[in-house]
């Protein structure tokens, strides 16, 4: 599943999903976003990744992250998920949780696709899921291995993001019709930041 999704992450917001904020950062613009750590948290584990990333250079800050590692899922990821994300900042040496709050019912894969398309492509890649938006979004249950593909964790669809430090978690939930399940069957956490992007490559 999301890595980000990894994961990711990534993913990250669509325009069904509801978002509250508690804190409001003094510096945002156009980003850089890297991973230092992504790291399980508590679910059902019908499905899970393992994933390690490659260090960032800030001196080469267009250079992408390679990831490697496997994603297990015991079930086809569709659309039928109600996945709830919170991100933690870091301020004054320690994590302020809940400083956003994002839900996105009736999400998944699409999610996945929409907001983090590079990521999603390393997962279609080795799934044989379809990048073609015309095509309703499914990521095939199985197990993937993955070793030094490059990844960018930048969403399109947010060009302008607060800079600093976060705790990135997220956590999926199983929907029949309107309800959605008490225990995710999918949780993710990553250490990640987001820096501002220089003016152009070097």
């Amino acid at each position: 599943m999301s890595l980000l999704s990894l994961l990711v992450g990534v993913l990250l917001l669509n325009g069904v999903g509801q978002v509250t904020s508690k804190a409001i950062h003094s510096f945002a613009g156009p980003y850089i976003a890297f991973v230092h750590t992504v790291f399980p948290c508590p679910s059902l584990r019908l499905a899970e990744v393992s994933v390690r990333a490659s260090h960032f250079n800030p001196l080469k800050p267009f250079d992408k992250q390679t990831v490697q590692g496997y994603a297990r899922s015991s079930y086809n990821v569709t659309d039928n998920f109600l996945t709830k994300v919170t991100m933690a900042v870091r301020s004054n040496n320690q994590w302020k949780e809940n400083a956003f709050v994002f839900t996105f019912p009736n999400s998944g894969c699409t999610a996945i696709r929409d907001h983090l398309p590079d990521l999603f492509r390393v997962i279609a890649k080795h799934s044989g899921a379809s990048m073609n938006k015309k095509d309703p979004c499914l990521i095939p249950g199985g197990s993937y291995k993955f070793k030094n593909e490059s990844v960018s964790w930048t969403a399109p669809h947010f060009p302008v993001m607060p800079y600093g430090r976060y705790k990135f978690h997220m956590a999926a939930y199983f929907m029949n019709l309107t309800k959605a399940e008490a225990e995710p069957r999918f949780c993710v956490s990553c250490d990640c930041e987001i820096v501002p992007k220089p003016i152009a490559d070097p």
